[in-house]
């Protein structure tokens, strides 16, 4: 299964840079096991968890001190915790 994909602006699976950085085929950027329990991914979400890391931020995202790359982290953390 292939839940993550790298979109053009149009929002279609793509091979071109910038929107797919590595050129992957069919833009695939994760996989993951049936059961959805696995993923691996090829975006880097802990190069850009906090705003001022992140090359690109819509605007109305400027003023944030955390990016929503953050709540994954949150989740694994609280999902460790239980």
């Amino acid at each position: 299964m292939s839940p993550l994909v790298y979109v053009d602006d149009q929002g279609r699976a793509t091979r071109e840079y910038p929107f797919n950085p590595n050129g992957s085929i069919h833009g695939l950027a994760g996989l993951c096991s049936e059961d959805g329990r696995h993923l691996a991914m090829m975006p880097h979400p802990e190069r850009a968890f906090l705003a001022w890391q992140a090359h690109y931020l819509p605007q109305n995202m400027a003023e944030l001190e955390v990016t929503p790359w953050m709540q994954m982290f949150q989740n694994a953390y609280s999902w460790c915790c239980r």
